[in-house]
This record gives structure tokens, C-alpha cells and sequence, in this order.
């Protein structure tokens, strides 16, 4: 790794203390030759500095979990490059492509990383770009869960499971109206719709073991009319992939999709979720595929 670095340090992630991590990299940068730069910006203060960093032939590193890559994706222009460096409660989007959570080996993997293009989900309400994702995105259950989770004050690998509880006292089937490729018209009840680029979220659960974040499609992924318990049931499936031959579990690949929720009133729209970040929900919200819409730093075989 001989490209200049700026890491980008998520000081409220679950393994990131900016005053004792910063110093460890910086020892690793020094030891490996690698030109450093360390940063923790606010939220608001993030566009600049990713800018500053990329003008500068600076490859952005985020440290933290997927949502401190979800913000910093958020920041960058079409193309760019930037790598994950997973020590947050959540690191599903770096754990799909190889990265380890544990530092020392972590920073072993990108001493060695290599580039490769990444698809994108790109999210629009009223033809109003909203957020890109990188690893999942969905509607339904699963934001209700992502919500509750965010909520939480337990440790960070029990989030998803409380958070899962606290979803199933609120929640059911919703009806929703999908389309998929701008031909596919289904009206349905669905506990949840999760638009995948890669095979995970929601703490290593397997929603899409298929889905290639490099083969331009989107793998969509809907829970029908199960019964709680049923719902319960699956969940404990998906950890290993084993859900999709269940007959509510309903799986689509496609380049486009659009949710539009039913039966729901203006300004209490269902929220939607991406890489545990929360959205407002709308009246439509369109996901399309951007092929190699950036590109991210990956473990060579060898270093996986």
C-alpha cells in the first residue's frame, strides 16, 4: 500500500477512541511507509473533508462500521475509491468482501488490499437522488429493526436481537406495491423488502448469499404472511442462507426497483434503512443499480 491514506475516524463506533486508535495507526503507517493522514470530522463537516482528501489523491479509509462507510460513500464522487476499515457494532459490508474486524489483521489486509469496482444502489424519491448503499437497503421489519436497534443502550453485538423484540411487539404485514424493472407489478402483504448489492446485514444474516456487489443487478429479497412465530422461525435460517426455499420468501434480480407502501397516510410513510443508517420513507422510493459506481480496496485472496 503505497497510496497516500486518510483515515477517517468514527469516534462513536463500537472499537474507534479516537486518542488510543489514532496512535496505532499511526505507528502502523510509519512501520509500513504509507503517507497518513487522521481525521474525525462531524457529520456536517464530513463532504469537505472526503473532498479535501480525494482532491489531494488521498484514498479515504472508514474507520468504524457500515455506517461510517454508508456516510463517507455518501461524500464521494462517481468512481472513487475508498477502503473500509471494520470496527464498528455492524461491519456486514466489509466482512462480505473479506475484511477482518480484528485490527492487527485488518491492517495486514490493507497493506496488501487491491482495488476492484463496486456496484451501487442509488435511492430516489420523486426523482430526487437520497442516499446510496452499499451492501443493503430495505423497508418494512427490517427498518423497524435497524430503528429500535439505533435506539438501543445494550452492548453492540446485542442490538439486533433486542432490537428484533422490540420491532415484533409493533409490527406485521404491510401492504406494498413493487416493481420490479419497470414491468414486474407486484401487490402484496410483506413483513419486510430489502434491496441487496451484497450477501448480508443485520449482524452476518445471509438475506442474499448470491448477491455479487460486481454483476450489475440487485438481488431483492421479500417476506410474505408468515406468522410471528414463523417470522421468528426464519430469522434464525437466514444466519446461514437457508431461508429462500421457504414459500413466503420471495427473491427477485433486477436492475431497478421501486416500493411504493399502501394504505399509509402522507407523512407517516414506513422509514427505510442502508447500512444501518435511517431514512424518511415516501410515497415511492426508486433503487437502481450503478454499476462500478465506486471502487473499494479488498483483501487479496491470499490475505482473506
Amino acid at each position: 500500500m503505497r497510496q497516500p491514506l486518510t483515515f477517517f475516524l468514527n469516534g462513536s463506533a463500537l472499537k474507534v477512541s479516537t486518542p488510543t486508535l489514532a496512535p496505532k495507526l499511526e505507528r502502523w503507517a510509519q512501520a509500513s511507509g504509507v503517507d497518513a493522514h487522521f481525521t474525525s470530522p462531524t457529520l456536517k463537516q464530513l463532504p469537505k473533508a472526503v473532498k479535501d482528501a480525494v482532491d489531494a489523491g488521498r484514498l479515504p479509509v472508514a474507520v468504524g462500521g457500515d455506517g461510517t462507510a454508508h456516510q463517507l460513500a455518501q461524500c464521494l464522487p462517481d468512481g472513487a475509491s475508498f477502503a473500509p476499515l471494520p470496527l464498528g457494532s455492524g461491519n456486514d459490508f466489509a466482512t462480505a468482501l473479506g475484511w477482518s474486524s480484528n485490527l492487527t489483521r485488518a491492517l495486514e489486509q490493507l497493506n496488501a488490499a487491491q482495488s476492484m469496482p463496486l456496484d451501487c444502489l442509488q435511492a430516489s424519491q420523486s426523482n430526487a437522488p437520497v442516499f446510496k448503499t452499499l451492501s443493503v437497503a430495505g423497508w418494512g421489519f427490517a427498518a423497524d429493526v435497524n430503528r429500535e436497534a439505533n435506539a438501543s443502550t445494550v452492548p453492540g453485538s446485542l442490538q439486533y436481537p433486542v432490537g428484533v423484540l422490540q420491532a415484533l411487539a409493533k409490527g406485521g404485514t404491510r401492504p406494498v406495491r413493487l416493481t420490479i424493472d419497470d414491468k414486474t407489478v407486484i401487490e402484496d402483504r410483506f413483513w419486510t423488502v430489502l434491496a441487496c448489492n451484497t450477501s448480508m446485514a443485520g449482524g452476518g444474516m445471509k438475506f442474499a448469499p448470491d448477491a455479487d456487489p460486481q454483476d450489475g443487478m440487485m438481488e431483492v429479497l421479500a417476506l410474505g404472511d408468515v406468522s410471528t412465530l414463523g417470522l421468528i422461525g426464519l430469522l434464525g435460517r437466514v444466519y446461514f442462507g437457508r431461508h429462500l426455499g421457504h414459500r413466503q420468501v420471495k427473491l427477485w434480480r433486477c436492475r431497478s426497483l421501486v416500493i411504493e407502501p399502501l394504505e399509509e397516510e402522507p407523512g407517516t410513510w414506513s422509514p427505510l434503512l442502508a447500512e444501518g443508517d435511517s431514512y424518511a420513507g415516501a410515497a415511492s422510493t426508486r433503487f437502481e443499480v450503478k454499476p462500478a459506481g465506486l471502487s473499494v480496496l479488498v483483501p487479496t485472496p491470499a490475505h482473506r
